[in-house]
């Protein structure tokens, strides 16, 4: 039975002697994905539109080559920035996760490594790449169709990076639709335990938000026991097939 508490004690069993390395994988896990940023650092460029240069502008006495080219460099760097995002989500965001996730299924077992934040990297590594990609692109579009679309679709899949970190030769479909059934019943259950941690995230916010850093181990570790609850139901319901679920000692 769903159990917030109990996932959360186990949790906290977990990261009993391991909370520093795990600390470590979610510091570098942050920072790998664009999660940190040098606020304050780097060159400014300041801008000072004048009066003058408002009032020629209203009045028409700007060349009008000149705003036409200033819009074209504008969303050519528009367009460049989309992509460069596109191309780090796909190639380093979605990888990273799965090592996170891969990393904390670990340490409730029998321990686990640093070095298993780059597992994603390894083996299937495009076809998980593009599986995670595909899974925030299609939960983005839900999105589109109004905020609960994209909340319901997000709870239906966030157990795909789990299942690819368990099982990297598993496809994107199957892990949506794997996903999908594990959560049916459950979403609302992960919806709360979500909610659950806002407190501590506020706590955390306080402190120039770093502090979300500090309570970010103890959050995976819960949803790495979210996932082994919903795995152990997926087996005695018999929602997969053979060899779906290897377990982690043959995937190290």
């Amino acid at each position: 039975m769903w159990s917030r508490s109990t996932l959360k004690q186990n949790a906290k069993n977990v990261l009993r002697g391991n909370y520093w390395m795990a600390f470590l994988v979610c510091l570098l896990a942050s920072v790998l994905t664009g999660g940190l940023s040098a606020g304050g650092s780097g060159a400014q460029v300041n801008y000072n539109v004048t009066d003058t240069d408002l009032t020629q502008l209203m009045n028409g006495q700007v060349d009008p080559t000149l705003i036409a080219a200033a819009i074209g460099v504008a969303s050519m760097a528009a367009a460049f920035g989309l992509v460069i995002g596109l191309a780090f989500n796909f190639f380093v965001c979605g990888p990273i996760k799965i090592g996170q996730m891969r990393y904390f299924l670990e340490s409730r077992e029998s321990g686990s490594s640093v070095g298993q934040l780059f597992y994603g990297f390894k083996g299937e590594y495009i076809k998980n790449a593009a599986a995670m990609f595909l899974t925030d692109l299609f939960t983005a579009l839900w999105s589109l169709l109004f905020i609960i679309p994209g909340i319901v679709k997000s709870l239906a899949w966030s157990q795909v990076p789990y299942l690819l970190a368990e099982n990297p030769g598993m496809s994107g479909k199957r892990a949506r639709e794997l996903s999908d059934q594990m959560t049916m019943g459950h979403k609302w259950d992960l919806f709360v335990l979500g909610l659950s941690f806002i407190g501590w995230n506020l706590l955390g916010a306080l402190a120039c938000g770093v502090g979300v850093l500090f309570v970010a181990p103890y959050v995976q570790a819960t949803y790495a026991e979210a996932y082994a609850f919903l795995r152990a139901q997926a087996l005695e319901k018999g929602l997969a097939l053979p060899g779906e679920f290897p377990g982690l000692a043959q995937q190290r």
